[in-house]
């Protein structure tokens, strides 16, 4: 009787040992920016510091974007935001930043005090920012871009005849407990110029004519400056050389006198 001998071979896998290898090694040149820290705020409302991290440390662009930080805020209607960074050396340079944001107000009450015919639409679009939600009703008040603003208005009245136009500081009326602020614009307009006499120079009589013509305006009409530049243009295509445009302010007639100097055909 013969045996059966199976034999059996087992073969066991051997895993190597785990290795535990070192952390990677953190970049702390004293030349770069390593860690931005936020206390006071939500790291998102101060995005521009918080992506500092990692950068090149420049006392000067923080300063700048320190200010661009709490100007978003005050656009997003904290008004009285406010940003301190305090800097100091660990791995690099570390930010921290404190950020108090102050109590939020929109606005409620947008308006001007005067009474001239300037049109109302217009004033409001003039001062109206970042798609009506800076300085229009429902937006947040930010009272550098509404000086700014101002400003532009104010050239705005010279060139429609108002030139003696002053606007003030707006007066604002803040509400704590409804979160709201209240604007009003204070504007001295003065009376409104006319045009006076309209005089062309230089060419012959025809084309002094035509100047004249082209300009499309009359004297006692109210002065704009964008209509009067609108017909300078028009006359110089068509006499084709260079006009001149003088205009002279007549304080005891409330007027302004124009004056087309024909030169060189082009």
């Amino acid at each position: 009787m013969q045996r059966l001998i199976v034999s059996a071979i087992v073969i066991i896998g051997c895993r190597p040992a785990e290795v535990s290898y070192p952390a990677l090694a953190r970049d702390c040149s004293p030349t770069r920016i390593g860690k931005v820290t936020v206390l006071g705020a939500p790291v998102a409302d101060v995005a521009p510091l918080a992506v500092l991290e990692g950068t090149f440390d420049d006392q000067e662009r923080t300063a700048r974007v320190t200010e661009v930080a709490t100007e978003l805020l005050q656009v997003r209607g904290y008004p009285r935001a406010h940003i301190d960074v305090k800097r100091h050396e660990a791995c690099g340079i570390e930010l921290a930043v404190n950020v108090d944001r102050g109590p939020r107000f929109r606005i409620t009450q947008l308006g001007f005090q005067t009474d001239d015919r300037f049109p109302e639409d217009e004033r409001v679009a003039a001062v109206a920012d970042a798609l009506g939600t800076v300085n229009a009703v429902g937006g947040a008040y930010v009272e550098d871009r509404m000086d700014r603003a101002l400003t532009a208005l104010t050239r705005r009245y010279h060139e429609s005849g108002w030139i003696d136009a002053k606007i003030g500081r707006p007066v604002t009326t803040y509400d704590e407990n409804r979160g709201s602020v209240a604007v009003v614009v204070p504007i001295e307009p003065g009376p409104r110029y006319r045009i006076g006499a309209i005089h062309a120079h230089g060419g012959g009589v025809a084309s002094r004519s035509i100047a004249i013509n082209a300009l499309g305006i009359r004297g006692g009409d109210w002065y704009d400056a964008s209509q009067v530049k609108t017909g300078i243009d028009r006359a110089r295509r068509r006499l084709d050389r260079r006009i001149e445009l003088r205009i002279d302010v007549a304080p005891d007639h409330k007027t302004i006198d124009i004056e087309a100097r024909l030169g060189e055909i082009q």
